[in-house]
């Protein structure tokens, strides 16, 4: 895993990093008008504090077009975790994850990451060559709940579904060409949601390797969802529907 400091901006995103007991905050940096809602005598850990303007602050984000909102925050790397120390964190009990196949957009990463805190999934598997730990803009997106999730890379994709199923897992890969709709699936204790990317969609092989392969419902006009949209609505529709079974 990559290590050592980056900078990560937004009131959200810093406040989440800064209540979380296991990030370490190396310096922050607001504006004076932020000094009020980041008030060191609110935080249970010791951190450097800078008050600057807010041209200072634009300085650090030159490269990416983030609204920081004056507030920025340097942090350090946590340790992500490796999948099969995750399902036996799970213990077989229910639970939910998130598959993402070769999606690669950084913004799309931090919005499904905010999708699944939303709803209470607490995994994401992705490929490793495609998470950047550093990326200002997938903690933005994320709007504080890269603090929340786990993020599980992976080198394979194929072979981590086969290590899903083996845990009991039902692996539902998301098609919209596909001939099942998600309204008719009955879930079993343990599922994952695949997605592939806005390009390509699910890879052969990735597709193959779902026990079942459904679609989103949606306007026959409309070719397909965003991937950060199909997330938010296919883990709204199988809460309601979860709850129903």
């Amino acid at each position: 895993m990559k290590t050592g400091l980056f900078w990560i901006g937004g009131k959200h995103a810093v406040l989440s990093a800064i209540k979380n007991p296991k990030r370490k905050i190396n310096k922050l940096i607001i504006t004076q008008e932020n000094q009020k809602d980041f008030d060191p005598k609110n935080f249970s850990k010791r951190i450097i504090i800078e008050i600057k303007d807010k041209k200072e602050i634009d300085k650090i984000f030159t490269s990416e077009n983030i609204v920081h909102q004056g507030v920025a925050a340097e942090i350090e790397n946590i340790p992500t975790i490796e999948l099969k120390e995750y399902l036996k964190n799970k213990n077989n009990s229910k639970n939910t994850v998130v598959v993402l196949d070769d999606i690669t957009d950084q913004r799309n990463i931090g919005s499904i990451i905010r999708s699944c805190s939303a709803f209470d999934i607490d995994g994401i598997i992705l490929l490793e060559k495609n998470y950047n730990p550093k990326n200002k803009m997938m903690y933005k997106s994320a709007s504080g709940a890269m603090e929340i999730v786990n993020i599980i890379p992976v080198s394979n994709i194929t072979n981590a579904l086969e290590v899903l199923k083996k845990n009991n897992y039902w692996v539902y890969g998301l098609d919209g060409h596909a001939k099942e709709n998600i309204e008719d699936q009955k879930w079993s204790n343990q599922n994952a949601f695949v997605f592939g990317s806005e390009g390509e969609g699910l890879r052969r092989l990735v597709k193959e390797n779902c026990d079942h392969v459904i679609k989103i419902d949606i306007n026959k006009e409309i070719e397909s969802l965003n991937v950060s949209n199909a997330v938010s609505v296919t883990l709204g529709i199988f809460r309601l529907l979860d709850k129903k079974n």
